[in-house]
């Protein structure tokens, strides 16, 4: 009796802890249940954004890149595509973070032709980017909501081609439209412009800090009777030849005294230093002023161009900052024979380098930036040496060459950077590049304007519009096959380097 008793007490107590280990796991269920929340989602983040392949429309269109702002709430391609292409009917790739609702927007600018993608029911709708594109992300909350502007940008002008103001808008020296200029010189010294005309047998330096506002003062050099195409601007000075071959200097382009040092010729400058040719008991010998210690003048090769070549260009190696260089191309050498070699000098030493061009002289070669574009559409900016015309054996030339090397090789340069035919060729021009601020560029007088004047945003790098400067290339003067100097001014520039900066 007492066992059955003890059996049927363990039984009891058996069931007892099953039930309350039952009852403990419901409580727990109880709790979790309590503790478990769930979050709704609030982004209306895009987190990529491509265009679909299409080579009816562009090879590797899918590699185009796409910059999306989530601040600004704009997706847009900075390097624009090819003038030209259709964007009329294209696919978008979009991700999202796991959001509600996306819908596209376009804008036709007519209620009646307007229309709406639902993007995630339809991702392979295409989509109108001639119109205004809206892309309008909901999220999860149903509340959210974000709007992006959606913009597929295509050059309306070649981007790499060098565009002029148009023929309407050339503009005279600044001695005016209208007087006979017999000799002109144009140099950039201490952040201006330095324009130096003779017309009735009188030199007048002319003065600015923007040659497209307009705005010159002016003084006539009555100190000497000077050689306008001698000028030359260094560093701290600038520097001048008479009639007689007298150096002369002054540091305000008014103000003029003798050096007592006399030249055959000046070729440029490098730092504080002119340089130039002397004519010693009928040897053409290398010389500058000042001299360094120690220096004496030394004969020209065979080949040194002693007149005629083109400005003096200075620039600094990425791989040796404290010593520029300078180049010059083209010119007569000392047996009256043309070259169109290219010239370094280092501060120590004249060296011919190894590229050349048709021989000339008065050719016009200036630094600035010419761009290449692969197959999957990006761009390449290069810092690059151009030549313009010249007089050649057979008369002035409008040819134009490029350089990316720094002279070593010189390459005809491409259609795009062709000189208009409504400018006529042209030899012994200056040529000065200046920046201008973008936003006054804007402001232009419409004889500035450029052909086409249309524009459409497209610079690959993001900047503030007050703080952009446009490198605009300005010719002054020039002459044509007869030694006639033409009173004009043309201003050019790259075309994608006139570009509205991306906000």
């Amino acid at each position: 009796c007492n066992a059955y008793q003890l059996m049927k007490t363990q039984k009891i107590y058996f069931f007892l802890c099953i039930a309350a280990l039952f009852l403990s796991g419901i409580s727990c269920n109880s709790t979790d249940d309590e503790e478990i929340t769930y979050t709704i989602s609030e982004s209306v983040r895009v987190t990529s954004f491509s265009l679909a392949a299409n080579d009816s429309v562009l090879a590797n269109l899918d590699t185009v890149f796409f910059t999306i702002d989530l601040n600004g709430g704009q997706i847009f391609n900075a390097d624009s595509l090819p003038v030209g292409t259709d964007v009329s009917a294209l696919i978008a790739n979009i991700s999202f973070d796991n959001v509600a609702q996306a819908k596209i927007i376009m804008d036709r600018g007519d209620a009646t032709k307007n229309d709406t993608i639902d993007y995630l029911a339809s991702p392979t709708d295409s989509i109108d980017f001639t119109s205004k594109v809206s892309l309008v992300v909901t999220a999860q909350n149903g509340v959210t909501e974000k709007w992006y502007s959606l913009k597929v940008n295509v050059h309306q002008m070649d981007p790499d081609s060098l565009y002029w103001n148009a023929p309407f808008g050339v503009k005279p020296l600044p001695c005016g439209e209208g007087v006979a200029v017999s000799a002109q010189k144009a140099v950039y010294f201490k952040g201006k412009a330095y324009s130096f005309i003779e017309s009735n047998s009188t030199c007048t330096v002319y003065m600015t800090d923007d040659p497209y506002a307009g705005e010159w003062t002016s003084q006539t050099v009555t100190a000497f009777t000077p050689k306008v195409q001698s000028v030359q601007a260094t560093d701290d000075a600038l520097y001048m030849l008479d009639q007689s071959g007298e150096l002369y200097r002054s540091e305000d382009g008014a103000n003029w005294t003798a050096t007592g040092q006399s030249f055959y010729s000046l070729v440029g400058s490098w730092k504080s230093r002119v340089l130039g040719v002397v004519l010693d008991n009928g040897v053409y010998k290398h010389d500058c002023y000042p001299r360094p210690e120690g220096f004496t003048p030394y004969p020209v090769p065979e080949n040194f161009p002693v007149t005629g070549s083109s400005q003096m260009v200075t620039f600094v190696s990425e791989y040796d900052l404290n010593t520029p260089q300078s180049i010059m191309i083209g010119g007569r050498t000392a047996n009256n024979r043309l070259t169109g070699a290219t010239w370094g000098y280092d501060g120590e030493a004249w060296a011919q380098l190894a590229g050349s061009i048709k021989p000339c002289e008065g050719a016009l070669l200036f630094p600035y930036f010419t761009f290449t574009t692969n197959e999957y559409w990006i761009t390449t900016q290069y810092t690059s040496w151009i030549v313009i015309g010249g007089r050649e054996a057979e008369g002035v030339a409008d040819s134009v060459y490029v350089s990316v090397n720094n002279g070593n090789t010189w390459t005809a340069a491409p259609e795009s950077l062709a000189m208009p035919s409504y400018i006529n060729p042209r030899a012994f021009a200056s040529v000065l590049v200046i920046g201008s601020d973008f936003s006054a560029s804007q402001k232009a007088s419409p004889l500035w304007r450029f052909m086409p004047v249309r524009q459409v945003a497209g610079m690959a790098t993001t900047r503030a519009n007050d703080d952009y400067k446009i490198p605009y290339i300005y010719i002054f003067g020039g002459e044509n096959n007869s030694g006639t100097v033409y009173n004009q001014i043309w201003r050019g520039a790259i075309g994608r380097l006139r570009y509205p900066p991306i906000p």
